[in-house]
């Protein structure tokens, strides 16, 4: 977890004192890392052997059902580098079962793939052949297994991606594909 977007759940790690607390919160961040980092079977290794994912709200996805299609889910979103984001959490919230993030997923898009949009949010005219900061509330409900593995997400998209602005040539070098960071 190297981005500041993730703090608030690192000073919940820091803060908490039950152990079963702990154990939820250590598991989601572990998903987190290996996802960001695009280690499949480390990211495979934080859930149950048939997670269940949801997508609700602002979002054409459902979500994947078992192991095979979660797999198919991660290796499409590595494969267009949107695994490289930054979740900037602004609230959690953990018990014995679950552990709820919420905050706004940021991620580096080129304009090629912005689905035929022409401004961003800032007025400037999207470049087929720039990376834009693409954003969208979201919370995730992580259910937890009494073993302490996550058992799928439940994530609800609070709005459709927002493409905020262009990025600057080395700007956010850890959003998009690695070859961004030069």
């Amino acid at each position: 977890m190297n981005t500041p977007g993730w703090q608030p759940l690192l000073d919940r790690i820091s803060a908490e004192s039950d152990p079963v607390l702990l154990r939820n919160l250590e598991v989601v961040a572990r998903h987190v890392v290996e996802e960001v980092a695009g280690n499949m079977p480390a990211l495979m290794a934080t859930l149950v052997p048939h997670p269940e994912y949801r997508v609700w709200g602002a979002s054409d996805s459902v979500g994947p059902s078992g192991r095979d299609e979660v797999v198919q889910w991660y290796t499409a979103l590595e494969a267009a580098d949107r695994n490289r984001l930054d979740y900037v959490i602004h609230r959690v919230v953990v018990d014995e079962s679950c552990v709820v993030t919420e905050g706004d997923f940021q991620y580096a898009i080129l304009g090629r793939d912005l689905g035929g949009a022409t401004a961003t949010e800032a007025g400037e005219t999207i470049r087929p052949d720039d990376y834009h900061l693409v954003t969208h509330r979201t919370t995730v409900l992580w259910p937890i297994s009494s073993d302490g593995l996550i058992e799928g997400e439940h994530i609800y998209a609070g709005e459709r991606h927002r493409i905020r602005r262009r990025l600057e040539s080395g700007e956010l070098p850890h959003l998009g594909p690695a070859t961004r960071a030069g």
